[in-house]
């Protein structure tokens, strides 16, 4: 048998954690026929397979789930060792922020830490929530600020709730549709996936108007009446031309949300230790907002 390779190593995990190849490829910055060649390589060195591929989903076999584990570790160790022999390279600080959270704040909040310690390099991963937790959990970001809705187990230093509301525009009167039209993020919000699971237990046709993988584009979708969304505080605030609906619009209850800001699983460096302090001190300061009123 041959040795496990450990960009194939790489690959593989990235797959498992993102769900697809097309999404671990933008992870690892492959494109999606290297990342098909890297599975079916490490397919051939364990002499398995590995993964199950079909239209709609990839998924891992038993084999798969056992060799998840090991890469882990392997992965683990490895970068382990590379970094204890890299200390003369730049503080790399990892990131990870969903689009809604304070992206276009982030940059101005963390210029003065950045200019005044030139070996310091941040990166920032702009992700949704699911992928954010999945990148912290596997050790590829120090730093995480994302959502969590209900208890869902997740160790954070510091968290916040956040209110979450249904919102169309004032001339669109869900209760009047037989088919209730959506705007939301593409597969893997989190809000998204709640929508759609309470809209299905509450047996409401539903369909999908409009998708986008920007706020601004959701926001723009539900002004102009394409659909009712879900959407948190955070994201209405200080927008305009649309209606918050009340209990007599025939829509689910609204979950717990919570941003959450958490650590990855290594010790962290000098850099992120000032990167989240800075991020926890923002938080404190942008998190005193007003509910909106219902209609």
């Amino acid at each position: 048998m041959a040795d496990f390779d450990i960009a194939l190593l790489r690959t593989f995990a990235s797959v498992a954690d993102s769900g697809g190849f097309s999404r671990a490829g933008e992870r690892v910055h492959r494109t999606q026929s290297t990342i098909s060649q890297h599975i079916k390589k490490l397919e051939e060195q364990a002499g398995r397979q590995l993964l199950k591929r079909s239209a709609r989903a990839v998924q891992l076999t038993p084999d798969g789930e056992r060799m998840l584990g090991y890469a882990r570790r392997i992965l683990s160790l490895h970068d382990e060792a590379r970094n204890l022999f890299a200390e003369d390279l730049p503080d790399l600080v990892r990131i990870g922020v969903t689009d809604d959270l304070s992206v276009e704040a982030l940059p101005q909040l963390l210029a003065p830490l950045a200019r005044a310690h030139r070996h310091l390099r941040l990166e920032l991963c702009c992700a949704r929530s699911q992928q954010v937790r999945a990148d912290l959990e596997a050790g590829l970001l120090d730093v995480a600020l994302m959502r969590t809705l209900g208890v869902d187990g997740l160790q954070a230093l510091e968290s916040w709730d956040e209110p979450l509301y249904w919102v169309a525009a004032p001339s669109m009167e869900p209760s009047q549709r037989q088919v209730l039209d959506l705007v939301l993020y593409p597969h893997g919000c989190l809000l998204r996936s709640y929508a759609l699971a309470q809209l299905d237990a509450q047996n409401r046709a539903w369909r999908m108007a409009y998708t986008s993988p920007s706020l601004t584009g959701v926001l723009a979708a539900v002004q102009v009446g394409m659909g009712v969304s879900l959407l948190s505080q955070r994201m209405l605030q200080g927008v305009g031309g649309l209606r918050v609906l009340g209990p007599g619009d025939g829509l689910p209850d609204t979950p717990a949300s919570r941003i959450v800001l958490a650590t990855g699983p290594r010790p962290l460096s000098w850099g992120a230790s000032q990167v989240l302090q800075l991020v926890r001190a923002h938080m404190h300061q942008v998190n005193e907002q007003p509910a909106l009123a219902r209609a």
